[in-house]
């Protein structure tokens, strides 16, 4: 795999240029809610089974992130300004010979098939469509990361006006330092991508419901993916690093 000290270039159809692995810090909050696992396998490419987390239920990760870095400090690599975002992901297996909960990950490999990802600048979809085929489209986002928490509202796109409503409040106990590593799948020119991240920062994770986090959704999506309303787990981080490398292709 390439390392954060072999660069590569690329320039968008907008005249920026980026080098990759491409450097990102953020603020985000997101939770993960439970899905029926037959409308999740409507939405995913060959390749891909929809984890399972129980018979017949999957489960869909919703978050909003504010972008404070994309790119940019590599001489010759503009980078782009901040913006905000909000993604849609099904944790999915490729690989798998079973659907059974907890089973799939012994002959799998896990990610997250990336559904929708509205963003708030032009120059941001040119570089999430074009490198790693990420579903980018603009729309009216605001991500706010205040002194409750992190909250995201989404408004047009897709799923019409007012689509999300997702409010995650700040943790009591301080965010655990993390570093991990994580693929993220799309589809780019009929094949299917691999993407790696590597995340630092620190990040608090928790399981089940909890007081303060609040989310809404369009009936457009919460039917499209059998989603369900009560998270079953939440995430915050309000200083997170990460480094984006390129896509790779893989046999589905």
């Amino acid at each position: 795999m390439t390392t954060v000290d072999e660069r590569t270039r690329k320039r968008l159809s907008t005249g920026h240029e980026v080098a990759l692995p491409l450097a990102l810090s953020f603020a985000m909050g997101g939770v993960t809610v439970p899905a029926r696992r037959s409308r999740l396998e409507a939405v995913l490419p060959a390749g891909l089974s929809s984890l399972a987390i129980a018979p017949g239920i999957g489960c869909v990760t919703l978050v909003g992130i504010q972008y404070h870095r994309v790119g940019g400090g590599d001489r010759g690599a503009t980078g782009l300004e901040p913006y905000d975002e909000f993604a849609v992901i099904v944790p999915a297996v490729r690989g798998s010979r079973t659907s059974l909960p907890g089973a799939q990950l012994a002959d799998g490999e896990i990610g997250g098939y990336v559904h929708w990802l509205p963003v708030t600048t032009d120059p941001s979809v040119a570089l999430g469509r074009e490198i790693w085929g990420y579903p980018k489209e603009r729309a009216a986002i605001t991500v706010t990361d205040g002194p409750d928490g992190v909250r995201t509202v989404v408004d047009g796109g897709r799923y019409g006006d007012e689509s999300v409503r997702l409010e995650i409040s700040r943790p009591r106990l301080e965010p655990t330092a993390r570093d991990w590593t994580m693929a993220s799948y799309t589809t780019k020119d009929g094949a299917l991508l691999r993407t790696t991240a590597r995340i630092r920062g620190d990040v608090a994770l928790g399981l089940g419901p909890s007081i303060g986090t609040r989310l809404e959704v369009a009936p457009e999506l919460a039917e499209e993916l059998g989603l369900w309303r009560r998270p079953i787990a939440r995430l915050y981080g309000s200083s997170v690093r990460a480094h984006l490398f390129e896509g790779e292709r893989v046999d589905g």
